[in-house]
């Protein structure tokens, strides 16, 4: 009989041996029988009718346990079992780490007032916390949204606002460069805003606003150009920059005439009528358009050279739109120099003042001075006041210049009246600027009392377009200082729209008759019956009539035949120094001067 190895095989008469049933581990002996010798148990491998063959019990269980392929089945077992007690360990892990996950996303969202489903309760651990995690999901979207929009929303208008704008306008232009396509900026200023909050109010000039937004996006849709922010749902692609300034992106990818297409529309747009409760409102809107890369290469600078080509579409006619070129480049390089140098000049005191004689037609007795500001620039020499005047009431400099002008006028004119010129005044420039920020009367009386000149020796010239705009506060300050003795003149008399009946309204005493009609009266029959009219008219008002730019003695004498009472100009004399005009009143007039308290400015040519 065969034995495995190391097995040693006992064999038993059948008188020698007691058998029994095998115990527990018999189903791990396949059912064998065991016998018993000396406390030795065996196990029965064969019977004969004559003797039983044994093998001891530990060495059969040894030797079957230890032989190489049930060692393999025992360390593949060992290993199962170490496994499904690692995997119920590491569920059991994953619960309760699901479980404490729950808990914090659930004190999450009682902290921030967030509702959880009740019915949850029923549910597993991690679906609980699939949907708590989801409320989250959806609040911070919600949240994150609704900051976007209170951040960049213009609150009025409800479209972006210029931070906002410029943000998308740099995504746009990286996309433009990557791809190598062009793009273009509208910028849209409304014309005659102003005059409806002057008219109606700002809550008027508000609800303009608010439709001029809505038309604006009824554009962009018309024209498939719309792009909405996918997180705060807010249009991208038009924005208020502030105030009455709009501006729109358009991507020139498929349509290069997009953007004067565009264009167009917008104007036909703003133009037609606003109807602000029973009143019906008529604007228009001037457009400059930048075009990337032609224009600019940044936000900034694309909005800027449309804002320039939008100033020229102003200056133009209004109602228009206006493509940047580098020619309107230039001018706004010289805009800002001079801006700049302004600065530096107002800083430094390299202003001055020139004064020109306004005299009598009869006996060229002089009636005022007008103070005129003179910059004489260290490299470019002498710049114009039509050149500077207009830079400095758009940035507001002329607060500061005029505030100058005005306490040197005052003071110059104060040492001449305390010479002698006891009838003569001195006549400043108001602009529409100063009397917007000040409060003109007290400004004014302000001036006279720092250099003692009385009221009666000064005059303000206001231009005819600005009064007429001005306010029913600031016509109440012109009549309080006229009440004090200061004389008002309308400057540039019939370059305006001002009718009759507005005239006769005004605060006024001089009207200066704009140089236009002395220049072409004599060759052009209406604007010498509009000289006659106004002449006229100012005796009728009992208003003084000045012609300014009188340069020919033709003029003087058509002027004078004409009943008007003073004049101004080349004829007359050029802007002087207050040294010349010291000379030649105060020295060569001293005896005429100390009886009439004037002087004598004789004319450049013989009469």
């Amino acid at each position: 009989m065969y034995a495995p190895k190391g097995l040693e095989l006992h064999t038993f008469s059948g008188t020698d041996v007691t058998v029994v049933a095998a115990p527990w581990y018999n189903l791990v002996l396949s059912g064998q029988h065991l016998i018993y010798d000396n406390n030795i148990s065996y196990i029965v491998i064969n019977t004969t009718t004559e003797s039983v063959v044994t093998a001891m019990t530990s060495e059969l269980i040894l030797t079957t346990l230890f032989s190489p392929v049930n060692i393999i089945i025992l360390i593949l077992l060992a290993l199962a079992v170490s496994w499904l007690v690692n995997l119920r360990f590491q569920n059991n892990h994953e619960k309760y780490a699901i479980k404490m996950l729950n808990t914090k996303a659930i004190e999450l969202l009682n902290s921030l007032n967030l509702a959880t489903d009740s019915d949850l309760t029923k549910h597993t651990q991690l679906d609980q916390l699939q949907n708590n995690f989801q409320t989250l999901t959806t609040h911070i979207t919600n949240y994150t949204r609704e900051s976007e929009v209170s951040i960049y929303q213009d609150k009025l208008t409800h479209l972006i606002d210029r931070h906002a704008y410029i943000e998308h306008l740099a995504k746009q232009l990286r996309l433009a460069e990557m791809d190598k396509f062009s793009c273009a900026l509208l910028f849209i200023d409304l014309d005659g805003f102003k005059q409806v909050n002057d008219s109606f109010g700002h809550s008027f000039g508000d609800d303009v606003l608010i439709q001029v937004a809505t038309r604006l996006s009824s554009v962009l849709r018309h024209h498939k150009i719309s792009n909405i922010s996918p997180i705060s749902q807010l249009e991208q692609n038009l924005a208020r920059l502030g105030g009455d300034e709009f501006s729109i992106f358009i991507n020139l990818k498929d349509d290069k005439e997009k953007a004067l297409e565009v264009a167009q529309n917008v104007l036909h747009e703003i133009e037609r009528d606003f109807v602000l409760g029973n009143k019906l409102i008529k604007i228009s809107a001037s457009i400059g358009i930048a075009v990337y890369p032609d224009s600019a290469s940044t936000p900034q600078a694309l909005l800027q050279m449309a804002d320039v080509a939008m100033y020229r579409a102003k200056t133009d006619g209004r109602g228009i739109f206006k493509v940047y070129s580098p020619e309107m480049g230039k001018k706004i390089r010289r805009y800002h120099y001079l801006l700049e140098e302004m600065r530096l000049a107002i800083a430094s005191s390299s202003f001055h003042l020139s004064f020109q004689p306004i005299v009598h037609v009869d006996d060229c007795a002089i009636d005022y001075f007008e103070a005129l500001v003179r910059w004489d620039h260290p490299v470019e020499g002498s710049i114009t006041p039509d050149e500077f005047i207009p830079i400095a009431e758009e940035s507001n400099l002329i607060l500061e210049l005029g505030d100058w002008i005005m306490l040197e006028s005052c003071r110059q004119m104060s040492a001449w009246y305390n010479a002698g010129m006891k009838k003569v005044s001195i006549s400043v420039n108001i602009s529409g600027v100063q009397l917007k920020h000040y409060d003109i009367y007290e400004w004014v009386m302000e001036k006279l009392a720092k250099t003692g000149l009385p009221a009666k020796a000064l005059m303000l010239e206001i231009t005819e377009s600005t009064l007429i705009k001005a306010s029913n506060k600031i016509i109440q300050s012109l009549e309080k200082l006229r009440g004090e003795g200061i004389t008002i003149a309308i400057d540039d008399f019939g370059t305006g729209f001002s009718s009759l009946s507005t005239l006769a309204d005004l605060p006024i005493d001089v009207i200066k008759l704009d140089k236009l009609f002395v220049a072409q009266a004599n060759d052009n029959l209406k604007y010498n019956e509009i000289m006659h009219s106004v002449s006229e008219l100012g005796r009728k008002l009992g208003l003084k009539v000045v012609a300014e730019g009188v340069e020919e003695l033709a003029q003087f004498e058509l002027v004078k035949s004409m009943g008007i009472n003073s004049v101004q100009g080349y004829l007359v004399s050029h802007p002087e120094s207050s040294v010349n005009v010291g000379h030649k009143v105060l020295q060569d007039n001293i005896n005429f001067m100390s009886v009439t308290g004037t002087g004598v400015w004789n004319i450049q040519q013989p009469l």
